[in-house]
């Protein structure tokens, strides 16, 4: 469905050049949710941006590929790539009152997505609309058609939003931490909301969260990321038993746990003003060697477990040694 190859993203500042996506690789197959995770600042936000062409100077992407069904959406011209943006790819963002247009009723901004990917007549459009907000979960669609976003609660404009991002059936969905402004007593609902349509509708899945329960629940597959790098890649299941990058298990180790203590992760991500240099992860790693200073590791199949697709970026041998440090 979706494969990225090699994305680079820089960012032009008055501090420098921001490297915020540097080589990032993964897949997303039909009918897979894939999540993306790693602390802030990891290039997760950035990674899709670039994706969907939604960087803006002072960013650009400069260099890559991102294949969706035979064609590089990193390639297409603005027109071509809002085609599909929308129609056969639907995009859920962070927060649904900044995707919201404060000044045109919920009914105008179905129209606007509709009439953006074809014509149709006003009683079709709003038949439309009232479907699929019911299918979200909305009572009483025509009061939410008729209003505004300020009208409506976070959970309510957030199943609005993701009414919009699937309207016209797309085939991969792109969320973008969908739940991160909103209730934690609604957050759930949310979540459960969007795997069930994803799974009902057999349409693949992209979201990026940093929430590792997320991943272990909703997800088949999981990409980490560091330092705007994919380190580790590979099914949810096997992953999260037993990582094979020492970030991944830091990541897993820091989180809470009835009645053990919370092994924090030290130190934080690195400044990406200056091109990275050797592993980024290695000062806080306690298990980093010295080639870890100056080399580049480079992301390659995990030979026991490669069938699965498992590929890991680290120095250390990752099928012996990470298991053994997992252990103590």
């Amino acid at each position: 469905m979706l494969s990225v190859r090699d994305l680079e993203t820089r960012f032009v500042t008055r501090r420098g050049v921001v490297y915020a996506a540097n080589g990032v690789s993964f897949d997303v197959g039909d009918g897979e949710i894939v999540g993306i995770v790693g602390e802030s600042g990891s290039g997760k936000s950035v990674t899709i941006s670039s994706v969907l062409g939604l960087i803006r100077p002072p960013g650009a992407v400069v260099g890559g590929s991102a294949m969706f069904d035979g064609t590089d959406l990193l390639k297409l011209p603005g027109r071509a790539l809002r085609h599909i943006r929308g129609a056969r790819i639907g995009f859920i963002a962070q927060n649904p009152f900044g995707a919201l247009n404060p000044i045109l009723n919920i009914e105008a901004q179905f129209a606007n997505v509709t009439r953006a990917h074809g014509r149709a007549d006003r009683a079709t459009i709003r038949q439309n609309a009232l479907e699929m907000l019911k299918r979200v979960g909305i009572a009483g669609p025509e009061r939410v058609l008729d209003g505004y976003a300020h009208e409506l609660s976070g959970g309510m404009a957030q199943r609005v939003v993701i009414a919009l991002a699937l309207l016209l059936n797309p085939s991969l969905v792109v969320a973008d931490e969908p739940t991160t402004a909103l209730d934690v007593t609604v957050q759930r609902q949310i979540l459960d909301l969007i795997a069930g349509l994803i799974r009902e509708g057999r349409r693949s899945m992209l979201i990026v969260t940093h929430d590792l329960g997320v991943v272990a629940q909703y997800c088949d597959r999981v990409v980490v990321m560091y330092s705007g790098r994919v380190v580790e890649e590979g099914p949810v299941a096997t992953v999260f038993t037993r990582p094979l990058h020492p970030y991944t298990l830091a990541l897993l180790r820091a989180v809470p746990r009835r009645g053990e203590p919370i092994q924090a992760l030290g130190g934080r991500v690195p400044d990406l003003l200056s091109k990275p240099v050797g592993c980024a992860f290695r000062h806080r790693c306690a298990f980093a060697k010295p080639r870890c200073e100056s080399e580049t590791p480079e992301i390659r199949p995990v030979a026991s477990t490669n069938p699965l697709g498992r590929t890991v970026a680290c120095h250390l041998d990752v099928e012996r040694e990470v298991p053994a440090l997992a252990a103590g």
